[in-house]
Formats: C-alpha cells, structure tokens, sequence
C-alpha cells in the first residue's frame, strides 16, 4: 500500500468535477455498470444515476467543497480521507470528515465502486 499517495488521474477528475459541480463531467469518470454507495443513501447504479444522484443530493447545499487530506493506493483500492466543507442554504458553514473507498478497472481507468462514509454527527443541517 502507497500511502500519501498521489490520486489516480480518473480519481482526480472525478473530485475536481464534484467540487466544479460539473454534473456532466462525473459520468465519464464511472464505468457504465459501476456502483455509488453512501452512508443513509440509495445506492446508485450505472454512471448517469451516479451523477443525477450526486446533483441531486448536492443541490441542496449551494456551496461544497471536498478538500483531500490522505490518500492511500492499494492496486486498484483508493482510500481518500477527506474534509467536506460547504454552505447550508440557510448560509451556515459546515464541516463534515469524510472517507471514500474507491475501487477502479484493472486498468486505472475508470472508477466501479465508491463506498462514500462521512461522520453523520457533523452532517449539515
């Protein structure tokens, strides 16, 4: 395992295009049958739901941003620790810590699963 690893380009894109919210960007980061998990969600299937899901549920917050902490890289296994900050609509920052698991192709090109956990004690309210 690498840890303080750099993050995988398609890892990369991914993030940059969340915090971007650039919804038509996430899509292509995911494979078509690939899987999005997180913590008091449904899960999403295939990467359009994927990036619906993501705009949907951020569309509530009108401003976030995921600030990278640690990665770790084990083969095709991307630990990302991280802290999720944001705007409530009410205009009330928020902090949340946050971890994705995110498991890639064997070729590194594409993200199949992501297993997003943040502490529900912080969520915004």
């Amino acid at each position: 395992m690498t840890r303080d690893a750099e993050l995988p380009a398609v890892v990369d894109r991914y993030i940059a295009a969340v915090n971007a919210r650039d919804w038509a960007a996430i899509a292509p980061c995911f494979t078509d049958d690939a899987e999005f998990w997180t913590l008091g969600v449904r899960t999403a299937h295939g990467s359009a739901r994927i990036a619906k899901q993501l705009r949907e549920s951020m569309g509530a917050l009108p401003e976030t941003y995921d600030e990278v902490v640690r990665v770790a890289v084990d083969g095709t296994i991307v630990f990302v620790e991280m802290v999720f900050r944001g705007r409530t609509t009410a205009g009330n920052a928020f902090e949340v810590n946050a971890a994705d698991v995110i498991e890639l192709t064997p070729d590194g090109s594409a993200i199949t699963r992501v297993a997003a956990w943040f502490d529900s004690a912080q969520r915004p309210t």
